[in-house]
């Protein structure tokens, strides 16, 4: 029996993994910090519609907005982070469902 992927990530610079680890969230990061593009997107692959996912974009002082979006325009929120750690600690949150995850930081609907 074939096992079934929920997590996809997927970076600026064409990579992606299936399943990703924290460890794995963390490299993937690790190289948008190292200029191979801007921004990661996991994805959880259980809603068909594409639209249950939370992504990371560097900007050019290395903050990143984090985002997550939970199936419709109406559950789409994001923040401001300073680093890449913090970053990684909301996206892994996301992915992994750390209870708490979200009161880590402060967020605000994305419209």
């Amino acid at each position: 029996m074939e096992r079934r992927v929920e997590l996809r990530a997927s970076s600026e610079s064409g990579d992606t993994m299936d399943d990703p680890s924290e460890d794995g969230l963390f490299l993937m990061l690790g190289d948008i910090e190292a200029g191979e593009g801007s921004f990661l997107i996991v994805d959880r692959l259980a809603d068909a519609s594409g639209q249950t996912y939370a992504q990371a974009l560097r900007n050019a002082d290395g903050s990143y907005v984090v985002e997550y979006r939970d199936g419709s325009a109406d559950r789409h929120y994001g923040t401001v982070v300073g680093d890449m750690r913090s970053a990684h600690r909301l996206l892994t949150g996301w992915a992994f469902d750390v209870p708490g995850w979200q009161a880590s930081a402060r967020w605000d609907r994305v419209r």
